[in-house]
């Protein structure tokens, strides 16, 4: 795991206490962080209940999250317990799973939220008007639960577009350019 890689784990993993509700993180990724995701994943389910709504290709291995947990204490079933994971397979899912998350009052981790949403199968205006909805459910959960969203940078135009709907309601955005940087200061450090 990377120095700026173990900076971002570990303030997501912490940003859950901390912060006031109403507070929306957006967190632009570069894609390759399946092992940082594993501990991020480990730590928030160790602080208590949460629910992780993944909308990208990549599904969280429940034996990888299993081995994770069982690395801090040997009651990892009741642990996982705490977990609700949960897949979204279309945008129109995606909006479903907010509105799910909503009636849970939990913690909510979104892992690859726009994923869906660059599917030209999908009428562009649709494709908006969803999103709008979501951006909508996911600031509202924000509200009254800390809310992470992890969005892999992509160089795309569609990208480009989606993220910046989705920014729009973020309280904190950390784009990926901040966590290159946080990795060459803290290198200069040693």
């Amino acid at each position: 795991m990377n120095t700026s890689s173990k900076l971002l784990t570990n303030y997501l993993a912490h940003w859950i206490s901390p912060f006031q509700f109403g507070q929306l993180l957006l967190l632009e990724t570069d894609g390759r962080e399946r092992e940082n995701l594993i501990e991020l994943i480990t730590q928030w389910t160790l602080r208590g209940s949460f629910f992780l709504i993944v909308a990208g290709d990549w599904f969280v291995d429940h034996d990888e999250v299993r081995y994770s947990v069982f690395r801090y204490t040997n009651d990892f079933d009741k642990i996982l317990d705490r977990l609700r994971l949960v897949r979204a397979r279309t945008c129109f899912q995606f909006l479903d799973l907010l509105m799910e998350a909503d009636k849970e009052n939990k913690s909510v981790l979104i892992l690859d939220p726009l994923h869906h949403f660059y599917n030209a199968d999908v009428e562009l205006s649709i494709r908006d008007r969803i999103l709008a909805q979501c951006c909508q459910f996911t600031k509202r959960l924000s509200l009254s639960n800390y809310v992470a969203v992890l969005v892999p940078k992509l160089d795309t135009e569609d990208h480009k577009r989606f993220f910046s709907i989705l920014a729009a309601v973020a309280d904190e955005i950390i784009p990926v350019e901040e966590a290159s940087e946080m990795e060459v200061s803290q290198d200069s450090l040693f």
